[in-house]
């Protein structure tokens, strides 16, 4: 592992036990003093799961804080482009259906937004990450 602190963006499989039970990954329990970036992305995604109004407010609080802090990280055209020829990729090579290859977009674009910045992913969801691993080059923490 380099020198401290290093950059990291937490997949949405990160922040939804957290923010249900308050369970932390456990990368979050070793010494470690990350930089915390978070995904447009993940966001939309933690959007879409809210049920009430209170989950809509902190969600609304973590948008605004890392916005705030200039950390909140957008696609650009180029991280677009790169994940539609990886999702092409991915359908040749393992022939998923058209709705897990939609699916999988969204991490894409976490990894191509990660690997922008330098960043570590940091997931529940290896198993899709490190099919996406095969055709961009990104960390995930392990």
């Amino acid at each position: 592992m380099e020198d401290y602190p290093f950059k990291i963006i937490s997949d949405t499989s990160v922040y939804i036990p957290f923010i249900n039970n308050g369970i932390f990954h456990p990368v979050f329990s070793k010494s470690i003093r990350p930089v915390f970036y978070m995904s447009i992305v993940v966001l939309v995604e933690l959007y879409a799961g809210c049920h009430d109004i209170n989950s809509i407010k902190l969600v609304n609080k973590l948008y605004h804080t890392f916005l705030n802090v200039r950390r909140l990280i957008v696609p650009d055209n180029e991280d677009w482009k790169k994940t539609g020829t990886i999702m092409a990729k991915l359908g040749q090579k393992y022939g998923f259906e058209s709705k897990y290859i939609a699916k999988i977009q969204n991490d894409i674009l976490i990894a191509c937004s990660a690997r922008g910045i330098g960043a570590f992913i940091v997931t529940h969801n290896k198993k899709d990450f490190l099919r996406i691993k095969e055709f961009i080059d990104f960390q995930i923490y392990e």
